[in-house]
């Protein structure tokens, strides 16, 4: 018996290390090869521990998780989720004893110290508890459970390894999305309501394309027990948060981060998803590549959630009570104009002591706050503070999109290349007579 599971364990490492990512290039061969080994590893496992791990059939495993799995996803991401839901599942079982146990326990484990520290720049501190619900062992699906890192809408993000990385001290680390635990946060919403909930954003995110300026969708196990997650990739770098903070930005440097930030959002949007947290903090300018990129889809989904967001860069409609939920799409564009507007002056747009200020100067306005109107008194900037504008309208409805804002932009950043960085309104200017709606006739792209 030891020996079939060492040979298991062996085709499982096969599947993920050698035929998944070939299966994520779009592989026709090896998604065939897979399903072959993939139903080979059933037939050395037992009766009950091809129970335990709810497979579909004994034969065309991967067929059926796959058509499980597809949804809105295309063929090869539904693929890479159908054999990674296999071989974690099939890990677990096989060597259910190995994951109980602690690190320091492990073979050829180095102890706590041999586990990279995460950039600093997007980990909130470690004094952060872990939920009741997390296991004592910390493992979640192939995943153990470093620290949690922020919370939001439906789920809470953790920092996480593979377990089969443990001691490997150059490893990468991932973020793991969990559902939240409805009786600890929304007590009057049905554990399987919520669940339901999660699974459909899960699908949604998952089915957002490879793209340089987001962090990557890795997989997700909507069957995991006690909790279904969403893996994702940990982007390691610089926020721009740190760059506006240390006044080291540049125009140019700041038209191509914002450039990135809109490639990304229309990216999401292109799949019916939007961002919904939009701000500094969630934009690391990649180490390797230098490609800003979106982070933390903690708020990501199709709708705005009311009351979920950033006072400073929060749309009106999230704080709004009288409003149904809006679409995600036009949130993103008015939380990205606050953001375009921060990264190009150096300034907040909606600033205040008291929180409750800054929302209602959101609520207040309607595409013409002070800041905006400011660069409009400055005729080399009153183009920039029109497309700026037009994003800001209170109304959904008549805010510019993402992939116009980016036309839009594009268009004007040969013009503010060669201007000193942060940009600067007119000290005196006095409220215009004509609303965002003449401003838009007089606007010539």
């Amino acid at each position: 018996m030891q020996g079939d599971k060492a040979l298991i364990l062996g085709l499982l490492n096969m599947l993920e290390r050698e035929l998944l990512p070939a299966i994520e290039r779009g592989d026709a061969q090896a998604w065939s090869r897979a399903n072959r080994i993939a139903d080979g590893v059933l037939a050395l496992l037992t009766d009950d521990e091809r129970e335990a791990i709810e497979l579909p059939s004994r034969v065309g495993v991967l067929q059926a998780l796959y058509t499980a799995a597809k949804v809105t996803r295309e063929d090869r991401s539904a693929r890479a989720c159908a054999l990674y839901t296999f071989v974690t599942r099939g890990k677990e079982t096989i060597d259910a004893q190995r994951l109980s146990r602690p690190p320091s326990m492990r073979p050829g484990a180095r102890g706590p110290a041999s586990i990279r520290p995460p950039p600093h720049s997007i980990i909130p501190p470690p004094e952060r508890k872990m939920p009741e619900w997390v296991p004592e062992s910390g493992v979640l699906g192939g995943f153990r459970l470093v620290r949690p890192m922020a919370s939001g809408g439906l789920g809470s993000l953790f920092l996480a390894h593979r377990l089969e990385d443990e001691g490997d001290p150059l490893a990468p680390q991932v973020v793991l999305k969990v559902p939240h635990d409805a009786g600890a946060l929304l007590a009057h919403v049905p554990e399987e309501e919520l669940l339901a909930q999660f699974r459909a954003e899960a699908s949604a995110l998952a089915a957002i394309p490879l793209h340089p300026n987001l962090a990557r969708i890795l997989a997700f196990d909507v069957a995991a027990k006690p909790k279904p997650f969403l893996v994702m990739e940990l982007v390691e770098g610089r926020t721009m948060e740190k760059d506006l903070d240390e006044k080291t930005m540049t125009m140019g440097r700041a038209l191509d981060v914002l450039d990135g930030v809109l490639a990304g959002l229309d990216a999401m949007h292109s799949t019916g998803v939007g961002h919904l947290d939009v701000k500094p903090d969630n934009v690391i300018v990649r180490r390797e590549t230098g490609a800003a990129t979106l982070v933390d889809f903690g708020l990501s989904g199709r709708t705005v959630r009311k009351k979920c967001g950033n006072p400073i860069y929060a749309a009106p409609e999230v704080w709004n009570d009288d409003r149904e939920p809006e679409s995600a799409f036009a949130a993103d564009a008015y939380s990205f104009a606050c953001l375009a507007f921060e990264t190009l002056t150096g300034k907040i747009l909606f600033d205040s002591d008291d929180l409750f200020q800054i929302i209602r100067q959101h609520l207040a306005h309607d595409g013409l706050p002070p800041g905006i109107a400011e660069l409009r008194a400055r005729p080399e900037l009153r183009k920039l503070a029109e497309i700026l504008s037009r994003a800001l309208r209170a109304s959904p409805a008549q805010r510019t999109r993402i992939r116009m804002l980016r036309t839009e932009l594009g268009r004007l950043a040969p013009q503010l290349r060669d201007l000193q960085w942060p940009l600067r309104g007119a000290d005196r200017w006095e409220s215009s007579p004509y609303s965002v709606d003449d401003l838009e006739e007089t606007y010539v792209g």
